[in-house]
């Protein structure tokens, strides 16, 4: 019987999900990166609520605890690449529109009241909206 072949827990196509799984256990974050439509890109970062646990944590960082929260980059065809990141705390939805070029910021910017007006029609306590024009340097980081 010492020479039974070792038996193989997760078979080999399975593992890149059984880690996925386990990642979700520990920090429970989706991500997904593709076209939504053709010629529409999107990379989408889903956040899921914080478990009943401790109940510390988040309040220490300056943000109310739970919630979901969202954050996408698009790049849209006739408007161009931006952020969006989305909360939906307590029937309030928060969404903060970013960009870095001036174009793409005016025209969200533009939109603005009737997204919101579109949105309030949801039976939602609460919508922000808020569209900010943030410089390359800014958004990415300082190069040096």
């Amino acid at each position: 019987m010492a020479n039974r072949p070792a038996r193989e827990v997760v078979h080999e196509s399975l593992q890149s999900l059984v880690r996925q799984q386990l990642e979700m256990l520990v920090m429970p974050t989706i991500r997904w990166e593709g076209d939504v439509w053709a010629g529409i890109f999107m990379a989408l970062v889903i956040n899921l609520p914080a478990r009943e646990e401790g109940g510390e944590g988040k309040q220490q960082e300056g943000e109310q605890d739970g919630g979901w929260r969202s954050d996408m980059q698009l790049d849209v065809p006739n408007l161009g690449a931006f952020n969006a990141s989305l909360w939906l705390y307590r029937n309030v939805l928060s969404i903060d529109f970013t960009t870095d070029s001036t174009e793409v910021y005016q025209r969200i910017d533009a939109g603005l009241p009737a997204l919101e007006k579109r949105l309030s029609a949801l039976d939602l306590q609460n919508v922000q909206l808020r569209a900010r024009h943030i410089e390359a340097e800014a958004a990415y980081g300082n190069a040096g």
